[in-house]
């Protein structure tokens, strides 16, 4: 290995530090201003204890490194690396083989570029740590990076004013965690094969545009879950694939409008702890159960705003538009008993994903019998918006993902039957 002692010495001499190709042993902490910069071949190796490059100085900028070979101390936020000022640049790192990907401590104005974080494949989910972490944070870029095989992909925790953009992350327990994390936003971000795309906690005014949430489908994962979850604008975003595609509790103000969610298990679940919550302009096909909840006191969802509601397959199949106004002239009964039955007893599924539930499922909207107070439509949409939104998704893996009981393929066959009904849609409206 070439030793780092004298390259860590010369940085108190010069601007710019640079790396040749080979195993350079760390760990090393930069104290002053510092560009560091690795050409190809480069690898920082820590000795597997601690975090391998601790930066202390505003203003530094690392780039092209391999960074790997951190310790496994969890109390200590052992990381690959470890970023404790203002203003700092992370580009084109390849991290590998640690506990902590990123760890980002009271940062102001940092940017982390095109990073390539993968965590030890034979460490189970609870003994990893997360790709990129930020407590007390803001301000800072967060894109175009790749995460896989962590705990959680990004955890944010009391960060603020994050913009996170263009990233791919994919068999973590959570995409991106929030938790009292306020007006941030990811837009154009890919979440697959997780137990959860994204989850927001005890957050307010996050905005969640043009992402794609898919085949998270584990007997219990979701595309998306807000949880105590104030004025989140979730916009232009496909959910495909997952086993419930978005999960509100205790949404306050918040805004679901022009995604398309199609061919999860269940489409989306409304608890009726949410207040003034807007669910329109959205196509929602070949789900195997489109909503449940969504019921509750007048007030707490809305699904129809200024004579625009959603596009119902379901609805669509069965209804009319006499008078050509794209508003089905009937309202929709988007909630079905069967699907709470579902959610209740996982034994009945397998049945209630069969013809004769099917039949069962028609009678209960044709005939009405039981009072599930769910959501109502009252102006559901004739013609589907957005089905081109389906191209940018993702295919399944092969063997259903990382689904139980076939989800995944399940889901697949759904999928192309909800691109068949909004390609006939789109058709029809021109």
């Amino acid at each position: 290995m070439i030793g780092l002692l004298a390259l860590v010495a010369g940085a108190v001499l010069q601007d710019t530090l640079r790396f040749a190709p080979g195993v350079h042993a760390g760990p090393l902490v930069i104290e002053r201003p510092t560009v560091l910069i690795g050409e190809p071949g480069a690898v920082l190796q820590g000795g597997g204890r601690g975090t391998v490059l601790e930066i202390r100085a505003s203003g530094t900028v690392v780039r092209g490194l391999t960074i790997r070979g951190g310790g496994r101390d969890p109390d200590h936020y052992d990381a690959a690396v470890h970023v404790a000022a203002d203003s700092v640049r992370l580009e084109d790192l390849v991290i590998r083989d640690v506990l902590f990907g990123v760890y980002l401590e009271r940062s102001r104005g940092s940017v982390l570029l095109r990073l390539d974080v993968e965590g030890p494949a034979e460490l189970g989910e609870g003994a990893r740590g997360d790709g990129i972490e930020l407590y007390a944070s803001r301000d800072l870029v967060i894109a175009d990076s790749r995460i896989a095989t962590m705990r959680d992909g990004i955890f944010f925790n009391y960060s603020d004013s994050v913009r996170v953009e263009r990233n791919r992350v994919s068999g973590v327990r959570f995409g991106l965690h929030y938790m009292y994390s306020h007006e941030n936003r990811f837009e154009g971000n890919v979440f697959t094969d997780n137990v959860a795309g994204a989850v927001i906690m005890f957050s307010r005014g996050l905005v969640i545009i043009g992402n794609v949430f898919a085949w998270n489908s584990q007997s219990r994962s979701y595309g998306l879950v807000l949880q105590n979850a104030t004025e989140p604008v979730v916009r232009d975003n496909v959910f495909v694939g997952n086993a419930i595609g978005a999960f509100f509790d205790d949404v306050i103000r918040g805004v679901f409008s022009d995604n398309v969610v199609a061919a999860n298990w269940l489409g989306l679940r409304l608890y009726a702890n949410s207040e003034d919550t807007r669910v329109t302009g959205n196509a929602v096909v070949g789900n195997g159960f489109d909503v449940a909840g969504g019921g509750g006191a007048p007030g707490q969802y809305s699904f129809c705003a200024d004579g625009r509601g959603n596009y119902w397959d379901r609805a669509a199949r069965d209804g009319y538009d006499l008078d050509g106004d794209g508003v089905l002239d009937v309202p929709h009964q988007a909630s079905s008993p069967l699907a709470e039955l579902a959610l209740s007893r996982e034994g009945l599924r397998l049945f209630l994903a069969s013809p004769a539930a099917g039949s069962l499922a028609w009678a209960e909207r044709t005939f009405p019998v039981f009072d599930v107070g769910g959501a109502i439509d009252s102006c559901p949409l004739a013609h589907a918006p957005r089905p081109d939104m389906l191209a940018r998704t993702p295919a399944a893996r092969a063997g259903g993902g990382t689904g139980t009981g076939g989800q995944g393929l399940a889901g697949a066959a759904l999928l192309g039957a909800g691109l068949i009904g909004l390609v006939r849609a789109r058709r029809r409206q021109q």
